[in-house]
């Protein structure tokens, strides 16, 4: 099955070369030929490929995230440069995300954000929590409320994202739960990315959150959609609510940097300010990594661990409080993608590994599981199983970015783990681009 950021595909040809303007700043370089020698004896390479492109500063094993290219724009790549060589090396595949040094530094001083040029939503009188408590009425009531594109009031929000940090302070950093007696499966959602309109769609379709019907959202809840705090408040919500029965797994996407750059961050400035936006940074670190359903089915954002000492008991062992590094169990279980070939190789990413089918199955009997369920990746019909069945791939956001067409789905797991797969389609949203509120809009790149 076709994947977006995963299948390489065909190559698509360089645009033609000649000169191009440079419109994102001093880290690309104009260049005449789609390839040519520097005076290092290194090479400027021209992005081909998908738009949006990553490109990083890479000094050494740490590295930044600067800025992102369109298809056609020149970085430099150094003279020992190898397309597909580890992350320590500088690295351009032709399609997917760029390793590339800056050509100038940046300036120590951090800029200033850049927030799409909207009218951000007036705060309305909207709906109430009961003496501090979410209810299945204040639920029904926000849901209706966002979904006129109303915000809510400051003080209910602050309270929401208050009482959640607060639970999920005390949540491990690996989640172990059973279906409830009285429920018939557990809801696992993929990547939401800001799509509340699909979120909606979910609830419609499945019901609400409740003691008979729990959840699992898998991260990604924020990012590239424009509705990415309508997502984040009302999972914290049904969180305070239900605190047994709604489980939030982090993603990539819940951490400050990916934030800054791919719309969170200038959604709720826009939306609110500085101090809410911080609230939500608190709770991202707090939540977990993963779950562990019925003792024998991880579910994970991202993938499986570099190396294969590492397993189940070592992920538990993650000081998650924290952003994540770029390296390492912490980077993999975010970053990390599955591949149908054996073993394992740098990822296209410029973030975590590719690993193969002998390695999810090294796991799993390591760790004494009998799957993985994991997101991260857009798949044609919202779902795709892999890994000779050991591994599932689920995706929530349904024509992701309003560009790729593909349906959204969720599984029902209950305790014999045999996955039941629903499929939705998009719904219509309001007029706001994805990616409005990001570094990138600003720059005439979304």
């Amino acid at each position: 099955m076709a994947t977006f950021g995963s299948d390489p595909g065909t190559p698509r040809p360089p645009p033609p070369a000649g000169r191009r303007r440079n419109t994102m700043g001093p880290w690309v370089r104009e260049a005449d030929d789609e390839e040519e020698d520097n005076k290092e004896g290194g090479r400027l390479r021209r992005v081909a490929g998908k738009r949006g492109v990553l490109v990083r500063q890479q000094r050494s094993l740490e590295s930044t995230l600067v800025g992102e290219l369109a298809r056609g724009a020149i970085v430099e790549l150094a003279a020992d440069a190898v397309e597909g060589a580890a992350r320590v090396r500088i690295s351009a595949p032709l399609e997917g995300w760029v390793t590339a040094r800056l050509l100038e530094p940046l300036s120590a001083e951090e800029p200033e954000p850049l927030i799409a040029p909207l009218s951000p939503p007036t705060e309305e009188s909207g709906p109430q929590l009961d003496n501090g408590k979410v209810t299945d009425t204040y639920i029904k009531q926000s849901l209706e409320h966002l979904k006129q594109q109303k915000l809510l009031k400051r003080d209910v929000v602050v309270s929401i994202l208050t009482q959640a940090k607060d639970l999920l302070e005390k949540e491990a950093t690996v989640v172990d739960l059973d279906t409830p007696s009285d429920a018939p499966h557990v809801t696992v959602c993929g990547d939401v990315h800001g799509q509340f309109y699909d979120l909606l769609t979910i609830f419609e379709a499945n019901g609400l959150p409740s003691q008979t019907n729990p959840y699992i959202f898998n991260g990604d809840f924020v990012d590239r959609g424009s509705f990415s705090f309508e997502v984040a408040i009302t999972l914290l919500a049904c969180k305070v609510q239900h605190p047994n029965c709604v489980h939030l797994n982090r993603g990539n996407h819940e951490t400050r940097t990916m934030a800054r750059f791919y719309g969170f961050d200038g959604e709720v400035r826009h939306k609110y300010d500085d101090d809410v936006l911080e609230m939500f940074h608190a709770c991202f670190v707090r939540l977990p990594l993963c779950c562990v359903l019925h003792k024998r089915c991880l579910v994970v954002h991202g993938g499986l661990p570099s190396e294969d000492q590492s397993t189940l008991k070592d992920i538990r062992k993650i000081e998650r409080r924290c952003e994540p590094p770029e390296l390492g169990l912490f980077c993999d279980v975010l970053w990390s993608d599955p591949q149908p070939f054996p073993g394992r190789q740098p990822s296209r990413r410029g973030v975590g590994l590719s690993f193969g089918p002998d390695v999810t199955k090294r796991f799993l009997e390591r760790s004494d599981l009998a799957l993985v369920v994991r997101s991260h990746e857009v798949r044609d019909r919202g779902y795709e199983l892999e890994h000779g069945g050991l591994l599932i791939t689920v995706f929530s956001a349904p024509n992701y970015c309003d560009a790729v067409g593909n349906q959204g789905a969720f599984v029902h797991l209950s305790s014999d783990l045999v996955p039941r797969f629903a499929t939705f389609n998009a719904a219509p949203h309001p007029p706001i681009r994805p990616m409005a509120y990001s570094t990138f809009a600003a720059l005439g790149f979304a």
